[in-house]
């Protein structure tokens, strides 16, 4: 038996993750398109207790890839037995490649960072699929804005008046470190309603006090909205402010469209995703 859902990959958010699961194994995919296969060295941590957030490599080992429907196998580590490890593989290899995407969001085990001033959600740092997950180590709490290598977020004020300040990922992480105090804390939650008013929808607090927090914030917010949009239950007015700044990222929506559970302006997107399409072939 395969066990499909999705979860958000954190911390950073860096998007909603869709997994396949049986036994030992796990078919983990970002795009729906390429899947990476692993498989389990040992049986002492199962499967409910692993946490895709602290790094799948950690306790899986690598064994295929699934690439638009073509499967690639890779060595074995000489611990793994190959006739139990191919069976998996077919299994999450017909899985994945006879089911649509996106999975159904089963994390509503969520681990936030605590605002000092009132103790209310500030920041998510993980999800989980499994209540267990709230009996483990939880991570340290602080909160980490996707670097910028790997998402550059482009700050329009002029470079004069920017100076050498870093940039606009770890001056936002400042400002959410200082909200949560010098002895910051965290708390799990079980969310049996995902559109409660006391979590933030895009995951981190919008409203701040200082023009400058918020003016970061929203920078980012914006350049990370591609990836926003793959979570399940957004509010309809935040899922339509988020797919106006995605149309500023067209390869993006164009890699994550298939993933979006959701779409509440049409036009935009596929807006978006002709102008991928025409860039890429004025680069051919």
């Amino acid at each position: 038996m395969v066990t499909m859902y999705s979860k958000r990959l954190l911390s950073p958010y860096v998007g909603v993750i869709q997994v396949a699961e049986t036994g030992r194994a796990r078919a983990l995919s970002l795009d729906g398109e390429t899947w990476a296969v692993r498989y389990a060295l040992a049986d002492e941590e199962p499967m409910s207790h692993a946490r895709l957030g602290d790094g799948p490599e950690l306790n899986f080992l690598p064994v295929a890839t699934i690439e638009q429907g073509r499967l690639q196998t890779h060595a074995l580590h000489p611990l793994l037995d190959p006739g139990e490890v191919r069976a998996a593989i077919d299994l999450l290899f017909d899985a994945v490649t006879s089911t649509s995407v996106p999975f159904g969001a089963d994390d509503r085990y969520e681990y936030w960072l605590l605002d000092s001033s009132d103790g209310s959600p500030l920041a998510l740092l993980e999800s989980s699929v499994y209540p267990e997950a709230m009996a483990k180590s939880s991570p340290r709490p602080a909160w980490s804005a996707m670097p910028a290598a790997v998402l550059p977020v482009p700050d329009p004020d002029p470079p004069e008046q920017i100076g050498y300040l870093p940039p606009v990922n770890y001056r936002l992480e400042q400002f959410v470190a200082e909200r949560a105090g010098n002895n910051p804390r965290a708390a799990w939650f079980e969310r049996t309603d995902t559109n409660a008013g006391d979590f933030p929808p895009c995951l981190v607090r919008e409203d701040w006090e200082q023009d400058e927090a918020r003016r970061l914030c929203q920078l980012y917010l914006n350049r990370l909205a591609p990836r926003l949009l793959m979570m399940y239950e957004l509010p309809r007015s935040v899922r339509q402010r988020l797919e106006q700044a995605a149309r500023e990222h067209a390869f993006e929506v164009e890699r994550f469209y298939p993933m979006y559970p959701e779409v509440v302006d049409e036009s935009a997107l596929n807006a978006a995703r002709v102008e991928a399409r025409m860039r890429r072939a004025n680069e051919a």
